[in-house]
């Protein structure tokens, strides 16, 4: 991740260091200096002790805590840890010892050169600095590592929908295409009316789908294109029942979420069925959600011989819908002898 996008405080790396020393430094001083009221000797005695514990711990977030957050090896890193903190707190009773500031307060020439006591005292007094440190250089990892999966999952997801999508033109596009050619083949008068509709439909879909969502009313008026246009192939011949109730103007939608559904009614339904083909189409909205109903009749002969399996538009429907209404949509599918039904409800989100 680049660091110019990472929140003010993972950035300005030497401040924020130069910051934590200050706490630090403040934090010891006004501690240790109010027990006995002497703030003078303990600022010089911090000043002494802070070589110390800026090496003791910046060895272990970059010498030892890689170990554990980079390399996964945590018994080394346990080991290390263990042998670390006695060094460090060595270190520290050293800085008292040569320099012996302050005798009066406590003579640290008296003491052997590695008296365990004492050492074991500026452990516990002191390693809660390294420790410190550590848990934010771990934290800080964490939220980067957390930062870097969700982009990644936000572009995988992306890449997703953009390819479900685009298999939705040239889908669209085929079956459209096959039902022009066969007007053409008996030189119907209504071609030049579908050539138009079908300019005006696939203009929407590869220049004014691209968004995440749309306008309700845009969706709308594709799908109403789209039966126009199955009306004039089937002619009389077709019972066709279409109902649309609710405001349309006022909510967004993810574009061609639901033209698959009533296409697949014409395709795998109207199609097949050479005698009384029947399609319903009803759409209710409310201000929370939209429900779908497509009905579509299905030739008991036919069914025999040909099994009705969901096409790539209904697949690619079902994803786009887990994707982009994971918790707000609920989809059914009713297939019986003579008749298949879908009912769709998606709840507005992103408004």
């Amino acid at each position: 991740m680049n660091e110019n996008q990472l929140p003010i405080f993972f950035r300005y790396r030497f401040l924020w260091h130069l910051l934590f020393w200050v706490v630090v430094f403040i934090g010891y001083w006004l501690t240790y200096g109010g027990y006995l009221e002497h703030y003078r000797q303990e600022f010089f005695i911090g000043l002494t002790l802070l070589p110390a514990r800026i090496i003791g711990t910046y060895t272990l977030i970059y010498g030892i805590l890689p170990y554990a957050i980079e390399k996964k090896k945590f018994v080394t890193f346990g080991i290390l840890t263990l042998i670390h903190a006695p060094l460090f707190g060595f270190l520290i009773y050293m800085s008292y010892k040569i320099p012996n500031l302050y005798p009066e307060m406590f003579d640290y020439s008296k003491l052997p050169f590695f008296y365990v006591p004492k050492i074991f005292n500026k452990v516990i007094s002191n390693y809660g600095i390294p420790l410190l440190a550590a848990s934010i250089i771990v934290f800080k990892k964490w939220y980067i590592d957390e930062q870097k999966n969700k982009k990644l999952a936000e572009e995988k997801l992306a890449a997703e929908l953009n390819f479900l999508k685009s298999q939705v033109h040239p889908h669209f596009l085929f079956n459209t295409l096959n039902n022009l050619y066969a007007l053409t083949l008996i030189k119907s008068e209504k071609t030049p009316d579908i050539v138009l509709k079908l300019s005006g439909l696939l203009d929407y879909m590869i220049y004014k789908s691209n968004d995440d969502f749309v306008p309700l009313k845009e969706e709308i008026k594709i799908i109403e294109s789209y039966v126009e246009l199955e009306s004039m192939r089937y002619n009389n011949r077709l019972d066709l029942k279409y109902n649309i109730e609710g405001d349309v103007d006022h909510h967004r939608i993810a574009p061609l979420i639901l033209l698959p559904f009533i296409e697949n009614a014409f395709k795998h339904g109207a199609s097949k069925d050479r005698k009384n083909p029947k399609v319903d189409i009803d759409i209710k909205i409310d201000e929370k959600c939209l429900t779908l109903q497509v009905t579509n009749s299905i030739h008991p002969e036919k069914e025999k011989v040909e099994k009705l399996n969901e096409g790539i538009g209904l697949k690619n429907v079902r994803r786009r819908l887990e994707l982009l209404y994971p918790k707000s949509h609920k989809l059914t599918i009713d297939k019986q002898d003579t008749k298949f039904e879908i009912n769709l409800k998606v709840c507005w989100v992103n408004e």
